[in-house]
């Protein structure tokens, strides 16, 4: 294991006779396996060699122990008052990690208040309910933070009231500056909670149906997404030859062109796209399905540009990974980030930043290029037609002939725009999705 950190005779020697040796070496391969830099393993390899006489050997191993081994050490190392708090956090940081993967730290368990009945509603919410892990994750986001003021309030659920709920919601959505859409979609998931904990007798009868939100309108928002123009800048302004600009070149034209969502376009894989047929395929985790476009050529020189230049060699199978070490998949916010950053350096003044705006931006630019809502549906991924019903009121060329239409002859006319209409594609026919890309693309190169 040493000999792909160093190279000397000497420091092999060093390394391998020191104690705990064995240890070390788990810990190394643990590192590698990561795909740390070279630089990296020597300067950890070197850490453990030194710190482990400092660690205690007896039993289990708690942080404050860690945190006196990290004193002593750097004390003996001389470093100075300058740089030793980042030392000592790097000590304390691998330190943990390395007994935590041999079995020996003492990691004291975290209650969670109502953690059964949060994970029997988890649980419920999955097996029965079929819900996505997705849609879970985000509803974990809400419930511990309400049991846990919960739980200084009441000792079990029996005696939670409606004006407890409503303390909630009033001392909660003003500290942390909650939206309507906040809000209701946090009284959603309390209902879909106390439903279930109603079922379970576990809380007064009818407590769901208590929980007021907020009155949201139908299609009360316009799509908050960047003019096609602006888009046309960003990605242009992402053309370069550094390894960064190269990787969010291709990100950009994926969002703009197929109108991808976040997850879709960070989780997609190298299996996922087929050279020889030219055509890519994403996961719809909202339909829990897989769709496949076709490979519009200029996405595919930029993301094969990517990987020959820029994607380092590992064992991911994402497409699109950190450019530090370890190579990792990019998270959820990092990819936003990526794209709220790019977009704020143009100077673009937008409600929202973010892949979601691109999405909208690629839906009002077809629209624009007359596809039909049932076309644009299906080009996002849309089951219901409601989900795409907000992009007809930025339809200006249809509002027009509204404002133009003479009700009398309101039959007629829709009677003659029915049996005119007729769907360049049905849903899944890779020729019609190549046609819908290649306007989607829309002059962006």
């Amino acid at each position: 294991m040493f000999e792909q950190v160093f190279v000397r005779p000497t420091s092999l020697a060093r390394y391998r006779s020191g104690p705990h040796r064995e240890e070390r070496q788990r810990y190394l391969s643990l590192l590698i396996k990561e795909g740390r830099s070279r630089i990296t393993l020597r300067a950890v390899t070197q850490m453990l060699y030194t710190m482990a006489p400092f660690l205690p050997w007896h039993g289990v191993v708690t942080s404050a122990q860690i945190e006196r081994a990290a004193v002593e050490w750097i004390k003996t190392k001389r470093i100075s008052d300058r740089h030793s708090h980042t030392v000592k956090r790097w000590f304390v940081f691998h330190a943990t990690r390395w007994l935590r993967l041999l079995g020996r730290l003492h990691e004291p368990v975290v209650v969670q208040p109502f953690g059964k009945e949060l994970e029997a509603f988890i649980q419920f919410e999955v097996r029965e309910r079929g819900f996505s892990q997705e849609t879970m994750r985000n509803r974990r986001s809400f419930l511990p933070l309400f049991f846990g003021w919960l739980s200084k309030q009441v000792k079990g659920l029996n005696e939670v009231t409606p004006n407890h709920i409503a303390q909630y919601f009033t001392k909660t959505a003003t500290e942390r500056r909650w939206k309507r859409t906040t809000i209701s979609l946090a009284v959603c998931v309390l209902r879909a909670f106390f439903r279930f904990a109603e079922s379970k007798r576990w809380c007064q009868p009818g407590l769901s149906s208590t929980i007021a939100a907020p009155r949201l309108y139908s299609l009360e928002r316009l799509p908050r997404g960047p003019a096609w123009k602006d888009v046309q800048r960003l990605v242009k302004a992402s053309k370069g030859k550094r390894p960064r600009d190269i990787r969010d070149h291709a990100i950009l034209l994926l969002l703009t062109v197929y109108g991808f969502r976040n997850s879709e376009a960070r989780l997609l894989r190298l299996e996922d796209i087929d050279w020889e047929q030219e055509t890519i395929r994403i996961h719809r985790s909202k339909q829990r399905k897989n769709q496949t476009y076709p490979l519009v050529r200029e996405v595919g020189n930029a993301i094969l540009q990517y990987l020959r230049k820029v994607r380092p060699t590992t064992q991911r199978r994402e497409v699109f990974l950190c450019m530090k070490q370890p190579y990792q998949p990019l998270t959820t916010c990092g990819f936003g980030t990526i794209i709220s950053t790019r977009m704020r350096w143009l100077g673009l003044k937008l409600p929202v930043y973010g892949p979601h705006a691109l999405r909208h931006a690629c839906a009002t630019h077809l629209l624009q290029r007359g596809f039909s809502l049932k076309e644009i549906g299906d080009h996002l991924g849309h089951i219901s037609p409601v989900a795409t019903q907000m992009y007809a009121k930025v339809d200006l060329t249809a509002l027009r002939e509204v404002g133009k239409l003479n009700l009398r002859s309101f039959v007629t006319y829709a009677e003659t725009r029915a049996r005119a209409a007729t769907p360049i594609y049905k849903r899944g026919e890779i020729t019609a999705l190549r046609a819908v890309a290649e306007i989607g693309l829309g002059g962006l190169l």
